[in-house]
């Protein structure tokens, strides 16, 4: 009987082990996901790649491989296998052969297959990797993006340890290269040529209908400060002849040409180095020069994704609150329209193709799926079923939530209930921050965002989650978005905390269960939160800026915080203190696990170092976990994995106990 007893007992315990498993992190890193897929010009078929989670003893990335399917859906073929990565498929303007990056030989480097499979033929040798590239409408040549590699000198001054520089001195650049498909040299490489051999830094690039122009966006340097200060020229491959189209002070990028090859489309930001500032669409009409601004989306902050194939309409896509739209706005500046304005889900990946639009469609407890639409008449389709698996794991449900702030202000959030959540019942609730500041929170699937918060894992352990769209994000227009300068820490505080209050009086959750989290500047915000009250039993804080001085002078994009402060700190140390969440340190009681980035340039890691130390010498409980080799948000599964199972942990032992 005892050992009957022990036996149930252990099948009871397993049962709730695997009842509880279905969005366990280890899962959630499971879910594949798709990227740079693309229609046919003909409309026919779809190509994409599929991206897995390689986990091994020795090995900790992201694979992708590329598959096609027909553009109804059947037929899926997977066309690259094995363990290296084959991305950013794009098909030939004959639609016969896909070109796309691989990095089996190392490097990653443009390849060429037919689409009926086979082996992919290497087509470049490119020493610092291939990034972007695009095919001429011909189909005899493609450009690419390379960056600069080391020389000669450089390698040799390294392995003798003599390795010294200068800050700013000599800057690798991303070059725009042409590859010749039908033309060889004496060594049988397929012949090149190098477009853009002055000093600067290629961000995105375009043909002309006649493959003999590109029209290309370019900055000083790869550095994020400078590519975020673009301006925009024309090429003529054949006589190497550059041609000024826009040199402001402000950002111009995205350049476009028409089916006709007659006008150029491109973003413009309306302010020099504004990240917050509204954008417009900048039309130049080639033959005489002349230029006119279109129709802005109402966010002011879309992105080119193509055009009508005949010409007469620029598609943009755009953020619109928590939802995503595309719009087709009249090249004569005068109309715009809204196709997607009854959708209700959440766009990604956007492309376009000759007027095929393709594009990956979620839903808070929908998983993101593959889906295709003709531009003439919005109806997207749905071609794809790659987490088949997941289908039948229920998801915990996410509804629009609206309050007032404390100047009355309409707030906008994400509410997700606990999985299986009882009507009554009071239940912990973590408020989440998202970055940016100009971030948004969208109507994605909880279980699709392989971030380090598992939303899908903390909502199956029984926690409600606050998603709050405080002033400064967009997706609400230019006003809305710019609403927080000089003032980081006041309005937006109010406005998460009313959310908080809104959420307690529906009964949700009490002030004995509150949790907060975020990345970056929600990371900011969450160290400025502790420092202002002690509701919170816990809070996770990511990659945060705690003293905004420190941050204007170390980060990798040296414009952000003077936009927001209104000049650097010298000129505004009362300002700069004020805003800094280090300030208040002394007010923190509440336990505190921080996480960054060994290798984050966007957001240093001394600003979660002087957190800790600050922290740790007042007694406050703190932890703070170091992700090697990790960015401003990790790349390597493993690592993502980490922070997942740590998140958990902490609101676990802290509001769950």
């Amino acid at each position: 009987m005892k050992k009957l007893l022990i036996l149930l007992c252990s099948l009871y315990f397993t049962g709730n082990v695997v009842a509880q498993s279905n969005w366990s992190p280890d899962q959630l890193l499971k879910i594949k996901n798709i990227s740079s897929a693309q229609v046919s010009s003909d409309g026919k078929r779809v190509v994409y790649a599929l991206r897995e989670a390689v986990m091994t003893d020795d090995r900790s990335e992201y694979v992708n491989q590329i598959w096609i399917c027909n553009a109804d859906g059947t037929g899926h073929l997977q066309l690259t296998k094995g363990d290296k990565n084959n991305a950013n498929p794009k098909w030939s303007p004959d639609n016969q052969q896909i070109a796309f990056t691989s990095s089996r030989d190392g490097k990653s480097n443009l390849y060429i297959m037919p689409i009926t499979g086979g082996e992919a033929e290497k087509i470049t040798e490119a020493k610092g990797g291939v990034g972007d590239f695009n095919w001429a409408d011909d189909g005899q040549k493609i450009a690419f993006l390379t960056m600069d590699v080391a020389t000669d000198k450089e390698e040799k001054d390294k392995k003798g340890k003599s390795d010294w520089y200068y800050m700013d001195s000599n800057p690798k650049q991303n070059r725009l290269t042409i590859v010749w498909l039908h033309h060889k040299d004496s060594t049988g490489k397929y012949l090149q040529k190098l477009i853009t051999k002055e000093n600067i830094s290629i961000n995105s690039f375009d043909w002309n209908s006649n493959s003999k122009l590109i029209a290309y966006s370019y900055g000083k340097t790869t550095k994020a400060n400078d590519m975020s200060n673009c301006d925009i020229s024309i090429v003529d491959i054949t006589t190497d002849e550059v041609k000024s189209i826009a040199a402001t002070t402000a950002n111009e990028s995205n350049p476009i040409f028409s089916p006709d090859g007659k006008q150029l489309i491109f973003v413009a930001s309306d302010l020099n180095n504004d990240w917050a500032g509204p954008k417009h669409f900048q039309m130049v009409n080639l033959p005489d020069g002349k230029s006119w601004s279109l129709k802005s989306t109402p966010n002011e902050e879309g992105s080119i994704i193509g055009w009508t194939p005949d010409g007469k309409q620029v598609l943009v896509v755009d953020s619109k609150k928590t939802l995503t739209s595309i719009y087709a706005i009249g090249v004569d500046g005068k109309s715009i329209v809204d196709w997607t304005a009854s959708e209700t889900n959440f766009m990604g990946g956007v492309t376009v193709n000759n007027g095929n639009i393709c594009f990956t469609l979620q839903h808070p407890s929908k998983l993101p799926e593959l889906y295709v639409t003709n531009g003439s008449a919005y109806a997207p389709k749905k071609i794809t079923s790659i987490n088949e698996g997941y289908t039948n794991k229920p998801l915990a449900k996410t509804e629009l939530i609206k309050w007032k702030s404390t100047d009355g202000k309409e707030m906008e959030g994400l509410l997700t209930y606990p999985l299986n959540y009882q009507p009554g019942k009071k239940v912990p609730l973590l408020l989440n921050i998202h970055g940016g500041p100009a971030g948004v929170f969208n109507q994605a699937c909880i279980a699709g965002n392989q971030g380090v918060y598992p939303l899908a894992s903390l909502s199956e352990m029984g926690f409600a989650i606050l998603r709050p769209n405080p002033r400064g994000s967009t997706g609400y227009g230019t006003t809305f978005r710019v609403s927080n300068k000089q003032d980081w820490g006041g309005g937006d505080y109010n406005d998460v905390m009313t959310g908080v209050d809104a959420v307690i009086k529906m009964g949700i959750t009490d002030e004995s269960m509150l949790g907060v989290m975020g990345w970056s500047y929600g990371g900011y915000l969450s160290s400025w939160i502790v420092g202002h009250t002690n509701r919170f039993k816990a809070a996770s804080i990511g990659a945060p800026v705690v003293d905004l001085a420190f941050q204007n002078m170390t980060d990798d994009v040296e414009s952000l915080m003077p936009v927001y402060f209104n000049g650097d700190p010298w000129n505004n140390w009362e300002l700069y203190s004020k805003h800094s969440p280090l300030k208040y340190i002394q007010h923190v009681s509440t336990p505190v696990m921080l996480q960054h980035g060994e290798a984050d340039l966007r957001v240093p890691l001394g600003n979660s170092v002087m957190f800790y130390n600050a922290l740790r010498r007042r007694g406050v409980p703190v932890k703070l976990l170091v992700l090697p080799r990790q960015p401003h948000g990790p790349f390597e599964p493993k690592m993502v994995m980490t922070a997942m199972k740590a998140n958990v942990d902490w609101f676990k032992d802290h509001l769950q106990k």
